[in-house]
């Protein structure tokens, strides 16, 4: 966490720039004005990156490790006050991640790139880069993320609530004293008036954030892998999937005003980035339904505290590098558009860039200079200087050479006709989609279809997935497993949601598995395709310790209701 920089505090110290880069390796020149409005981020000829992420599975990648290890060691040991104190990294997400916006990428390319510097200079090794966890080529956790300091459940952790707030509570006193009146706001944004209700949210009652060992971690040595959902979650169509939309929005995640709200989960975010942090976190579905809720970091907005968050997130940071490769070789947009008017004199692409991050700091602790700041600092990965070697989604990047498009191509939309709510169904809707565009779809690499459904969520909607399922009949039992599953609607940490939010999932997969069992025309409806929200079958289970992960049953009286469903047709 960092405070302003005009006011002393507990995180000063020497300000040390990284080196300059002028483009992501491997990107491919795009010169010219975009249809549409939309903005290009501007490449420059390629250009050898100063450092590479490495998948953890090569001999690089285990290098890697070893210098991560050492470094967390170190900051595990410093006093709490200390700026490099692996706590106090973690706190600075949580206290200003971004999640359910379209500010989810680049405020977390922002956070790893400068606490991957931090590493760099604590672990003494010059060439280090986080080596990112590709999981969809290797779906478990990686056998080396349990050994010694790497695993959250080491005894050089803090072992219990109580240790955690004796320590933080004094540090997060003089914290919140060194603010500026601007990191203020945005805390307050958030909730978050005084350190009283940071630590209440962390406990037990507020969140739980803060998970002792021997329960830092739900994934174990024996059990390293993903359940059903998740692991389609992090599937290859998946991948593809969430790589297909031409549009940032429709990449990244939906809108909003500011960088605290949740507005909706676009395809990356919303699957493989939540589920995958859930199911590490310990909340586990069997192939009946069941959920248990257990224990975990990675499941709560304190998630940096496990060292495996880094890895998790240098990879949703190399798909959007793929992504923006992908857009860059066929001449389609890479950040928001670029349309002001007289209703929003800015547009979306200034007011994306220009949204403050207030509380980076630099590998020795101190405030960064204002130009960093704000989100256009980390719109391309620019001067960390890095690039990744090739892994999971690189397929959809285009040979060198290919044609490019003049505009991309606006996607097809179709939307539903809502039915009322039934006693096993929270919403559902009828989509006429063409028998042609059905047909394609179910084919390999046809037509991508993603369906976007927007749910007014109850607060702290948190209790069970709500799962999406195709084509199913009134009241038949809806597990993983059912013909007509297609995913479910999973939030990440504990967030207070008073607004509709929008989830987007592929329906392409899905839809080909039910024409492989039944034939393209008999998967689809008569109307075309019928979409329904429900939810699965089996029990919300609790843990030998169960704790508030949602709402407690009365806490309120509402239920979630489908208030839109279209399909884009890609």
């Amino acid at each position: 966490m960092t405070q302003d920089p005009t006011v002393p505090g507990p995180f000063s110290g020497p300000f040390s720039a990284p080196s300059r880069r002028d483009l992501m390796a491997g990107g491919a020149a795009v010169v010219g004005a975009m249809a549409a409005g939309q903005a290009l981020a501007q490449p420059a000829a390629p250009k050898k990156a100063r450092w590479r992420r490495w998948n953890v599975a090569s001999p690089q990648g285990q290098k890697a490790l070893a210098s991560y290890a050492k470094a967390v060691e170190i900051m595990l040991k410093l006093p709490p006050e200390h700026p490099n104190n692996w706590y106090n990294h973690a706190l600075t997400h949580t206290v200003d991640c971004p999640h359910g916006n379209w500010w989810f990428v680049v405020w977390h390319r922002g956070y790893v790139g400068w606490f991957e510097q931090t590493v760099r200079q604590l672990s003494g090794d010059p060439d280090f880069a986080f080596p990112y966890w590709d999981w969809t080529a290797s779906p478990r956790v990686p056998a080396a993320m349990f050994e010694g300091v790497l695993n959250p459940n080491n005894r050089a952790y803090i072992q219990s609530l109580d240790a955690f707030n004796k320590a933080f509570g004094p540090v997060l006193e003089k914290f919140w004293a060194g603010l500026s009146q601007a990191q203020n706001q945005q805390l307050l944004i958030r909730g978050l008036r005084f350190p009283a209700d940071l630590l209440f949210d962390i406990g037990p009652k507020g969140g739980p954030m803060f998970f002792a060992p021997p329960n830092a971690r739900g994934s174990t040595p024996q059990n390293p892998g993903f359940d059903t959902i998740t692991n389609n979650a992090v599937s290859s169509w998946m991948l593809n999937d969430a790589l297909s939309p031409r549009d940032f929005i429709g990449f990244a995640s939906p809108k909003s005003n500011y960088h605290s709200s949740i507005t909706g989960f676009g395809v990356m975010e919303g699957q493989p980035h939540n589920k995958v942090h859930n199911c590490v976190g310990g909340i586990w579905t069997d192939d009946q339904g069941n959920t248990t809720y257990g224990d975990g970091f990675m499941q709560s907005n304190l998630s940096p505290v496990d060292p495996l968050f880094f890895l998790h997130h240098a990879n949703i940071d190399r798909i959007w590098d793929v992504w923006t490769r992908k857009q860059q070789g066929f001449g389609y947009p890479t950040l928001p558009a670029d349309n002001p008017s007289y209703v929003d004199p800015k547009g979306d692409l200034v007011r994306w860039q220009s949204e403050p991050f207030l509380f980076f700091t630099d590998a020795g602790g101190a405030p960064l200079p204002p130009e960093k700041q704000k989100a256009k600092a980390y719109q391309t990965i620019g001067e960390f200087d890095y690039d990744y070697e090739p892994g999971s989604g690189e397929n959809v990047v285009p040979k060198l050479g290919a044609p490019k498009l003049k505009a991309a191509a606006a996607p097809t939309r179709y939307a539903a006709k809502l039915k009322t709510p039934t006693g096993t169904s929270l919403g559902a809707g009828d989509v006429a989609v063409p028998s042609a565009v059905l047909a394609q779809a179910a084919k390999p690499e046809g037509t991508s279809l993603l369906a976007t459904i927007t749910v007014d969520l109850p607060p702290f909607e948190h209790g069970g997935d709500l799962a999406v399922v195709l084509n199913t009949p009134e009241g038949q039992p809806v597990t993983p497993s059912s013909p007509g599953f297609v995913t479910t609607l999973s939030m990440f940490g504990r967030h207070l949601v008073t607004r509709p939010v929008t989830f987007t999932v592929p329906l392409s997969p899905p839809l080909a598995k039910l024409a492989k069992a039944r034939g393209t025309l008999e998967a689809a409806a008569p109307s075309g395709l019928n979409i329904r929200l429900v939810r699965l079958s089996g029990k919300p289970l609790l843990t030998e310790t169960p704790h508030a992960h949602h709402a407690d049953a009365g806490a309120t009286t509402a239920t979630p209701q489908v208030l839109d469903i279209v399909i884009n047709a890609n």
